[in-house]
């Protein structure tokens, strides 16, 4: 029987060949997402405005004295009565959640994808697969 001498890796050698996660951090994903949330944000917000509306006046109205009578009559009526900023009211606390969530969302998951990707050195990986 012949025996290979095949040697366990240091605990030094392995920390050496591992990829820091730092090196695959970019912020242009965090960039990305901080933009792609925002416009989302501004552009659906006023669906948001209407679809709370019509939530928190279900049921307590009869219906004769609905206060919109659908989306577009609340769009209309809002619009009207409050102008664009009424269509606005609130965007804040969204932009600032929506911008920041999906910033760190989209800048955690291609920082960890990379990472995962490159992460240790391949002969490292296939010595102790058994292979």
């Amino acid at each position: 029987m012949s025996t290979t001498n095949l040697e366990e890796p240091k605990i030094t050698d392995i920390v050496s060949k591992q990829s820091n996660i730092f090196n695959h951090i970019k912020f242009e994903h965090l960039v990305a997402g901080v933009s792609g949330g925002l416009t989302s944000t501004l552009i659906l917000h006023p669906l948001d405005l209407i679809k709370i509306r019509f939530e928190v006046n279900d049921g307590r109205h009869i219906r004769s004295e609905l206060q919109y009578n659908g989306i577009f009559n609340a769009f209309k009526t809002i619009f009207t009565k409050e102008g664009i900023s009424g269509l606005y009211r609130g965007v804040t606390p969204s932009l600032w959640g929506a911008g920041s969530s999906w910033g760190l969302y989209f800048l955690l998951y291609n920082s960890l994808k990379s990472f995962s990707s490159r992460g240790l050195d391949t002969d490292y990986n296939q010595s102790h697969l058994g292979c």
